[in-house]
């Protein structure tokens, strides 16, 4: 009778080191981590009457929740799978959020749109670093 045993597995190459060598590993478990962008969105969401109530401080009323829901959608990108175009996502439009919306916080003088506007650009600064420090 002929033995039918299974071929030895094939060798394989040794894994190339993580893309993200040259990170803290802090910030790589907060860029890898989906909280600080679905926070921003609740953070913006959270705005939203406030906004109505001192348009001179807040972006348009229109603003908020379209970048709310643009920060939570790519915080799933980070959740489901891929960090690094969640991150390159919220990177950029956290950039777009701080050009059109930075002098109107800090003409007004409004602290909760000041730190509405430190938030975002904290996020811009976190998944920045995470996504152009790639190897």
């Amino acid at each position: 009778m002929a033995s039918f045993a299974r071929p030895p597995p094939p060798a394989t190459a040794p894994a190339p080191p993580p893309r993200t060598a040259n990170l803290p590993p802090w910030l790589i478990r907060t860029a890898e981590s989906p909280a600080l962008a679905w926070s921003t969105s609740a953070i913006l969401l959270g705005a939203l009457p406030l906004c109505v109530k001192s348009p001179a401080a807040f972006p348009r009323l229109i603003q908020l929740p379209v970048f709310a829901a643009i920060f939570g959608g790519s915080g799933y990108m980070i959740k489901v799978g891929d960090p690094l175009n969640g991150s390159g996502t919220t990177t950029a439009w956290s950039l777009i959020y701080l050009l059109l919306n930075t002098r109107k916080a800090i003409v007004a003088r409004s602290p909760t749109a000041l730190a509405v506007t430190g938030v975002v650009a904290a996020q811009a600064g976190l998944y920045g670093s995470y996504y152009f420090g790639q190897d």
